[in-house]
């Protein structure tokens, strides 16, 4: 039997409601004993962040630790599901009771048995705080060092592959994350998959979910309730299932290159250890293999 794959997990957690929809995904890959679901990443924080992704992980049964960013705040914003799912049972009760997310990674990464991969489904930029890191009381390795020995490879729903260059938002909404993209691409020593806008834009997803389902409610609450486009519930789908030609995906290889002013996109194809997916199914493949686990009660598994 193959050893379960480790992953540690990376998301926005705000700007769309694919991010839950991707977090159940590991959650019952998790519990069918596929991945090793390590600890939860939070790359923009507001109020209700930690605690609403703590009620959901409790919801579905799964204890992860969770970390976030907090040099990535955004206080002026709003969640339109976030507080509906801290009203639910959680063990985290504040962000502050979180060590921030590269601190989680470094303990995370010296402490597995084997290696892990990351998956980022937000904003990329505590995979770079994690390269950029010192030694610490974790690990005497630099960061570097660090993704080097202990990670086998990073999943990022980021880009626009199918233009020259190509945007989005992940890549483009601040600064900071057009300087993370662009430094990963740049010195990441592993390799790096992409998943870009174009993949997912065209898949719904969510829309069998029951409507006492707290996922449901979440889709609901974002302007959802007829299901959301699969960016990052794709991304996840196919690092859970490891092969990408079973997961209907061919891979384009060469090197990935991110504007550090704009986080304009482009792609140099060859030699390289970067590349990004293309879909080689239906839309109707994906969608139908996600909304079977999404829509899928816990103890119909």
């Amino acid at each position: 039997m193959n050893r379960p794959v480790n992953i540690l997990h990376g998301t926005d957690w705000w700007t769309d409601c694919d991010d839950v929809a991707a977090l159940r995904l590991l959650c019952r890959a998790h519990r069918a004993g596929k991945i090793n679901l390590c600890c939860v990443g939070i790359d923009s924080v507001m109020q209700y962040s930690a605690p609403s992704v703590s009620a959901f992980l409790q919801s579905e049964g799964v204890e992860a630790p969770i970390g976030v960013d907090f040099s990535a705040v955004r206080s002026g914003d709003k969640c339109r599901y976030q507080k509906l799912l801290a009203s639910y049972p959680h063990t985290v009760q504040a962000n502050i009771d979180c060590i921030p997310a590269y601190r989680l990674y470094r303990k995370t990464l010296a402490g597995i048995d084997g290696r892990a991969q990351i998956t980022e489904v937000g904003f990329p930029q505590i995979i770079m705080q994690l390269m950029q890191s010192d030694p610490d009381e974790f690990s005497p390795l630099s960061g570097m060092e660090l993704v080097k020995e202990k990670v086998e490879k990073i999943w990022l729903m980021a880009g626009r592959w199918d233009r020259s260059p190509g945007r989005e938002y992940n890549l483009t909404a601040y600064p900071a994350c057009s300087a993370a993209g662009h430094y990963i691409c740049e010195h990441s020593p592993v390799p790096l998959v992409f998943l870009g806008y174009e993949a997912g834009m065209d898949v719904i997803t969510g829309n069998t979910v029951p409507e006492d389902d707290l996922l449901k409610k979440a889709f609901n609450a974002n302007g959802a309730a007829n299901g959301r486009s699969s960016w990052d519930p794709m991304l996840v789908s196919a690092a859970i299932t490891q092969d990408l030609a079973e997961a209907g995906y061919a891979a384009v290889y060469g090197r990935a290159h991110v504007d550090p002013a704009t986080g304009d996109n482009t792609f140099t194809r060859g030699e390289g250890n970067h590349c990004y997916l293309v879909k080689t199914r239906s839309d109707a493949f994906y969608a139908d293999s996600i909304n079977k686990i999404l829509s899928a009660r816990i103890s119909e598994k």
